[in-house]
This record gives structure tokens, C-alpha cells and sequence, in this order.
């Protein structure tokens, strides 16, 4: 006989915050298909229709909104009660899950996972994924704590600087670029960009536009390492996180007269919600505390 566990009420959640069904199966490590089985079971069970499509996602019914209202309690209820056992309960290894907006999940916190790994015994998984995709993640509670390049504005998150980082414009070693141009040059060239929802590409974006430049670029790409590798053997230029090209001995910077782009790295977390324990513990690591 089915139930109505905790496993399907948190698919149910993490679908109703990203409005996707394929969203929801990367931000819980699912497939697809396992996701939109889960969600028929409930539909099944409660005898309800809880979500329909709205032009490109999918929206909750009347019955759909009924049951997030609760559904949300009780999965906070759930994993307070999750962690009031495993501080009795002896040998119960702990798990986190964090997740990571491209640049930093690749370039900067697998350093620091891996020092924490060494002083905590803990089932350790992260995921990455733009920083919107960050932001439906912690909404979701699918994790408790993001780390994202992009400027937050939402009032639902609270922000914390971690790290402060430099975007470059990088070429080809190979490459005829002068090491120096001014931005009007911009144009005579072709561009890589992060895919649209990347919080490199919102930022670099919004320091053109302050600028009066507009850049249509030929390719998009959503990772770094993808854009860096191709950026070394074209003629291809990219604004990217100088974290991204350290060491790299085969990429040159190319610095833009009077422009510059200085950003800082935010960990956020839900508003008004309290973190489990050993979320509370990474955290303070991750910030030296």
C-alpha cells in the first residue's frame, strides 16, 4: 500500500519551487522519470491533480497549494527531528549536501571540502549548478546552504561574503590580441559566454551595460573549464573568473582601459530557518570562524 512519506512530500516540494520536473531531478540527484513517478503516486493516493502546465513550467492546482502549505512543515519538522536523533544515536554517520554555482563547485570548494573531509567523518555530496538553479535549491531545502557568484536582491535568502574575485577577458596564448584594448575594440572580436542564469555572465553583463556595450555572443557554454579549453586553441574571448585560469600557462589576460569587474562570492541561506548542525559546522568552517 502506498504512503505519503517524507521521501515523495520533499520531490513534491523541490518540483512546486523550481516549476520543473527535470530541475527538481538534478537539485535530488534523481532521474527524471523516477520524479515524475514519485508525483503520480501522491496524485494517486490523495485522489488530486496537484500541478498543471503554465506556458514553460508547471504551476500548482488549488490542491497543489493546499498541500505544499503543509508539506513544507513537515519536512522542516522532518529533518529537525533527523537531527535530535543522530546527536543520541552513536556511529550514525552524517550526511550534508551543499551546493555551488559553476566557478566555485569547480575551482574553489573542492579544496575546502576536502580539508573539512579530513576533521569531520561525514557523507559529503555537492551539487552544481548556476546560481539560479542555487537559489531553487535552498528555496527547496534540498540543501541549506549555497555558495553563488550572482548578486541576490531576493529577500527570501540571507547573504554572506566569502571571497572576493576578479572576471578577466582572457585570450589564446596563440592569439594577436594586443594585451591591452580599449572596450570600443570589443566589438572586432567573438565571444564565449556562461549559458543565461550563470551569475558570471548576469555580472558581466550589467558592467557592459553601465558601459553602453552590448555583446552578442557566438557560442554559450555552461561550464568553465569547457570555455577555457576552447578559448586556447580559437580565436575566441571570454570573460571568466580568474579562479578559472590559474597556472594555466597556454591563456593570456587582456586587460580593457578603464574597466574592471570585482565581484564577491556569497554563501546564502533561507531566511529565518535554523541550520541542521553540521551545515552550521561547514558554515563556520567556510568562513574561518
Amino acid at each position: 500500500m502506498e504512503v505519503l512519506d517524507y521521501h515523495k512530500l520533499k520531490i513534491f516540494k523541490t518540483v512546486a519551487d523550481t516549476g520543473s520536473f527535470s530541475k527538481a531531478a538534478e537539485l535530488l540527484f534523481l532521474s527524471q522519470p523516477t520524479v515524475t513517478l514519485q508525483i503520480k503516486k501522491i496524485e494517486n493516493y490523495l485522489g488530486v491533480v496537484l500541478f498543471k502546465r503554465d506556458r514553460k513550467k508547471v504551476v500548482l492546482t488549488e490542491e497543489g497549494k493546499i498541500l505544499y502549505q503543509y508539506a513544507s512543515k513537515i519536512i522542516e519538522d522532518y529533518i529537525l527531528l533527523e537531527e535530535k536523533l543522530s546527536n543520541v544515536k552513536k556511529g550514525l554517520q552524517k550526511r550534508i549536501v551543499v551546493g555551488a554555482s559553476t566557478t566555485i563547485g569547480e575551482f574553489l570548494l573542492p579544496e575546502k571540502i576536502s580539508s573539512f573531509l579530513q576533521e569531520n567523518d561525514v557523507l559529503f555530496n555537492l551539487f552544481i549548478g548556476n546560481s539560479k538553479e542555487i537559489e531553487e535549491g535552498i528555496l527547496s531545502k534540498s540543501f541549506f546552504i549555497g555558495l553563488i557568484e550572482d548578486e541576490i536582491t531576493s529577500s527570501k535568502f540571507e547573504k554572506i561574503p566569502f571571497y572576493s574575485d576578479e572576471i578577466v577577458l582572457i585570450a589564446s596564448k596563440k592569439s594577436s590580441i594586443p594585451e591591452s584594448i580599449s572596450l570600443s575594440d570589443l566589438k572586432k572580436y567573438r565571444f564565449i559566454f556562461r549559458e543565461k542564469g550563470s551569475g558570471t555572465r548576469n555580472i558581466v553583463e550589467k558592467h557592459l551595460r553601465e558601459k553602453g556595450i552590448s555583446i552578442t555572443p557566438h557560442l554559450e557554454i555552461s561550464s568553465s573549464k569547457a570555455i577555457a579549453q576552447i578559448v586556447k586553441n580559437t580565436p575566441f574571448l571570454s570573460f571568466i573568473s580568474k579562479l578559472v585560469i590559474k597556472d594555466d600557462k597556454e591563456i593570456r589576460q587582456v586587460k580593457i582601459k578603464d574597466f574592471y569587474i570585482k565581484r564577491e562570492l556569497y554563501i546564502i541561506t533561507q531566511k529565518n530557518i535554523r541550520l541542521p548542525e553540521l551545515e552550521r559546522k561547514f558554515l563556520s568552517y567556510l568562513l574561518g570562524k
